[in-house]
């Protein structure tokens, strides 16, 4: 009896899972595989415009030193100076040895302000041995000589004028604890920033600084305000001048009709300026002329005459160059 009882329940109960299993408007939720969130990766900055910012140039030959990831042992330091945007970092060397037991592959990291190790963190950068030959060989160069090698930031890292930032490696690849053979100059030919190794060196370097779009745009309105305020400020400097003299002209003269036309002509035409002494002259003469005019008598019977000597002296006094 147990026994039958025992089948007979294991025979009822799969029968059930069967007919719960086929049932067609059975909900199932089923439990969807967790996806694997990657870490952003950040994009190249967007710049209008790239210049040249810190440089150190200086080295001796078989000066060579290497990045670790080792806190104390992985920065280098410079300090900007324009504001803008970080593009990117060269340095002068060479790659390291073939991956060997203290030389890894590829090196990471990001740039801090201020501080190598509490600083703000901004943006990231990385670098690899095959990077680093493909570069070199663009410039004509063995894996053995040493060339310029671009280290391009990814992200937006500010730089502003005055202030420190440190490049710091935060990893190298296959475990390593080194990477890269990079030239140094000693004597501290760089008094902005130094490198880990030595407070006296500094690595040869190059950095460029961009600006973008908003950034240049903000800046031509400042400069735009700037000029606007300066000339305001000079316009309520400036002295009140006068008005500028008005030209002198040379009034006809009520003569007859020839000499009339002869004068309106002359003088509708050519404004005729003065100088102070110049001008005490003209009003003596023009005052001799017009007193000499009143004193000749006019002779109806002798208009001919009198016409004669009214042109005679107008001509004399105002346009006939005299021999005497």
């Amino acid at each position: 009896m147990v026994a039958v009882c025992f089948f007979s329940c294991s025979d009822e109960e799969t029968s059930k899972k069967d007919q719960a299993f086929n049932a067609p408007n059975l909900d199932i939720s089923v439990p969807a595989e967790e996806e694997k969130i990657e870490s952003v990766r950040e994009e190249f900055p967007i710049v209008f415009i790239e210049e040249l910012d810190q440089t150190q140039e200086f080295y001796k030959e078989q000066h060579e030193t290497s990045f670790s990831h080792i806190p104390k042992k992985n920065w280098m330091s410079f300090t900007a100076g324009k504001d803008g945007i970080l593009t990117k970092i060269l340095l002068f060397g060479k790659p390291n040895y073939m991956i060997s037991e203290h030389y890894g592959s590829a090196m990471s990291g990001s740039v801090r302000a201020s501080n190598p190790d509490r600083g703000p963190k901004f943006g990231s950068w990385e670098i690899s041995r095959d990077d680093i030959v493909n570069q070199l060989a663009g410039q004509s160069l063995t894996e053995t000589e040493a060339g310029w090698i671009t280290l391009r930031m990814r992200g937006e890292i500010p730089m502003e004028a005055g202030k420190t930032y440190f490049l710091i490696c935060e990893k190298i690849a296959d475990g390593k604890p080194w990477f890269g053979a990079f030239a140094f100059g000693e004597g501290n030919p760089y008094r902005f920033g130094r490198h880990w190794l030595h407070p006296g060196h500094d690595l040869v370097f190059r950095t460029y600084v961009g600006k973008t779009q908003k950034q240049i745009e903000r800046e031509q309105k400042i400069i735009l305000k700037t000029n606007s305020s300066a000339k305001k400020e000079f316009a309520s400097v400036s002295p009140n001048l006068p008005p500028p003299p008005i030209p002198r002209t040379i009034s006809p003269l009520l003569l007859d009709k020839a000499d009339s036309d002869i004068i309106e002509k002359t003088t509708t035409k050519e404004v005729v300026t003065f100088t102070p002494t110049e001008k005490k002259s003209f009003d003596l003469e023009s005052s001799n002329s017009s007193e000499t005019l009143r004193l000749i008598e006019f002779n109806p019977m002798d208009a001919n005459d009198s016409k004669e000597i009214k042109q005679k002296s107008l001509f004399d006094r105002l346009f006939k160059k005299t021999t005497e």
